[in-house]
């Protein structure tokens, strides 16, 4: 197995980016995420995008809405009869 090194990884480059709170992060994780085609990768940056505040694609769900009877009935079907 080939070992990464974090100083050439574009992943760990733009976790720490968010963490530092570059200004340009946001737009380098969309063009990199506009550019993958691994379903792992795209969704790690789709989290990146989600702790920076902008709007999560289409691999994430949308927030859990609290209290949403409908979502109750469905996850807690064992009270049918």
């Amino acid at each position: 197995m080939k070992e990464i090194d974090p100083k050439s990884d574009p992943l760990y480059l733009l976790t720490k980016a968010v963490e530092q709170g570059d200004p340009q992060v946001a737009k380098k994780v969309k063009d990199r995420l506009n550019k993958s085609d691994n379903p792992s990768e795209m969704r790690y940056l789709e989290g990146l995008l989600i702790l920076l505040g902008e709007k999560p694609g289409e691999l994430e769900d949308p927030p859990d809405v609290e209290d949403d009877p409908d979502e109750y009935w469905q996850e807690n079907d064992y009270f049918e009869v």
